[in-house]
């Protein structure tokens, strides 16, 4: 619990929930701190999070933060700042013969997806 308390939005989210867990915020700091992906156990042990609702909380709330884009699960299941990530972002272009290619926004060198990876986007998808 002592962990939590370093937490300077602890205040804010013992207000919102009757089992508070630490704050977006103090997540993204301790990744950022790291600098590295980490593991569910590894977050749950270093935030102090011990009961099945805490862990629960925290599972929710790293889902959450993936859909607003705050972080992402690698392959391997750890969680990472996208910033952290060397990630390249763009829109997708399609041929007729199955294969496409990823724009990317930076203006760098277009990269080739094959017809089995182009089955997971659509053309014009910004990925």
């Amino acid at each position: 619990m002592s962990k939590l308390k370093t937490d300077p939005y602890f205040a804010r989210e013992s207000k919102r929930y009757p089992n508070p867990i630490p704050s977006r915020e103090f997540i993204i700091a301790y990744l950022e701190k790291l600098g590295r992906p980490l593991t569910f156990p590894h977050l749950l042990k270093a935030l102090a999070l011990e009961t099945p609702e805490k862990e629960e909380a925290l599972r929710r709330r790293l889902k959450a933060m993936i859909r607003d884009g705050q972080l992402m699960q690698n392959r391997r299941g750890n969680f990472a700042l996208v910033d952290q990530l060397a990630l390249v972002s763009g829109r997708i272009e399609g041929t007729n013969e199955g294969y496409g290619f990823l724009i990317p926004d930076d203006g760098s060198q277009d990269i080739f997806l094959n017809a089995e990876q182009m089955r997971l986007v659509f053309p014009g998808d910004r990925v």
